[in-house]
């Protein structure tokens, strides 16, 4: 079948739970070279493209493509953009800031109509080939709350209206009701994780063609990690309140016919492990081929990525083999073991008799 597609990735983050001490404590190249592992895992377990949700400059990308290292075809979104207190300001009370402004990964807190139009010609000036707001709080983040909206419908306005200006669309990290009806109202394109969707907001993605990323498997990693100490207990008692509901949501968004794209926001869980979506989109009533074409055909559509999610003259020859039929038996796309080849333009990068390094 085709090479698959995850919408929403995190190469640069470990995956392995939420350690501030370690990050203080790491050096920007340390973290690119997380990415080079990442995109590995990633390849191996069938997911021959991927956008990158905030995290990885510009030339994880483009190094990928030179051969440097293999690793998935790559949108990058580079910066996630929200408010002061909002979902990626990682300033810490103690006056500590994880987010350091690089030459190639812009600052990600910005307030202001002004400041945001600027901060989205930066982040596009840095390689950006989608532009990520984030329009609520969220579940790691330590000062909000996934149910909270984030950034006024004039900031989101101006970001939507600038990237397009670049011919670039706009994904939004958008968990609250409120902040997932400002995004569509702002022309934002997919809505990521939707966990309080309504029958309001339903309408308006039905009315507008947007997509959805459900990410079903985040929260489930985040009360894993929990289990293994390696998770702090804001971020526990989050992810406990919000998986429910989550669940509630996507299965109302399915039955109503809501576009859905493929997204998994590994790097919160671990990379590699992408096909567990499969089986919760399953669970909440996705039939096994609508599961299989969200991570191809729709992935592909979605974020506009040429030549990919098809096997038909002129796409690039990615495609993925698994012993047996993944539309009888899903289970077949969420290990990456029972992949057992790979190919990414044609190239052979796994199989079971041989894999290039």
């Amino acid at each position: 079948l085709p090479g698959l597609i995850d919408c929403h990735v995190h190469l640069t983050n470990l995956g392995e739970g939420l350690d501030f001490a370690r990050e203080l404590t790491t050096p920007p190249t340390l973290e690119l070279m997380r990415a080079v592992r990442a995109a590995r895992r990633t390849l191996d377990a069938g997911f021959t493209s991927v956008r990158d949700a905030a995290g990885s400059p510009a030339g994880i990308r483009m190094a990928i493509d030179a051969g440097y290292f293999p690793g998935p075809r790559m949108f990058v979104t580079v910066s996630a953009l929200s408010q002061t207190g909002g979902h990626t300001d990682s300033h810490f009370m103690c006056g500590a800031d994880l987010d350091i402004p690089l030459p190639d990964r812009p600052y990600m807190v910005v307030d202001g109509v002004e400041a945001m139009r600027l901060r989205v010609r930066e982040v596009i000036r840095a390689g950006a080939d989608w532009i990520k707001l984030c329009t609520s709080g969220g579940v790691l983040s330590p000062g909000d709350q996934p149910h909270h909206s984030a950034l006024t419908l004039e900031e989101i306005k101006a970001a939507v209206d600038e990237a397009a200006t670049q011919g670039r669309k706009v994904m939004a990290h958008a968990q609250a009701n409120a902040g997932i009806k400002n995004a569509l109202k702002a022309g934002v394109a997919t809505i990521e994780h939707g966990i309080w969707l309504d029958g309001d907001a339903i309408e308006m993605m039905l009315d507008g063609g947007n997509a959805l990323i459900p990410t079903l498997v985040a929260p489930h990693w985040v009360i894993r990690h929990a289990e293994a100490g390696k998770m702090p207990a804001y971020a526990i008692d989050k992810a406990r309140a919000v998986i429910d509901d989550h669940k509630a949501s996507i299965r109302q968004a399915i039955e109503s016919g809501v576009k859905i794209a493929f997204g998994t926001d590994t790097g919160v869980g671990p990379h590699g492990s992408n096909g567990e979506e499969f089986l919760l989109m399953r669970d909440l009533g996705m039939e096994p081929i609508d599961c299989i074409r969200s991570a191809t055909t729709v992935a592909a559509n979605t974020i506009g990525m040429k030549g990919v999610g098809r096997l038909e003259p002129g796409s690039w020859g990615d495609l993925i083999g698994v012993p047996g039929d993944p539309v009888a038996d899903l289970s077949l796309l969420a290990k990456p073991e029972n992949v057992h080849l790979v190919l990414k333009g044609g190239e052979v990068i796994k199989s079971s008799q041989r894999s290039m390094a």
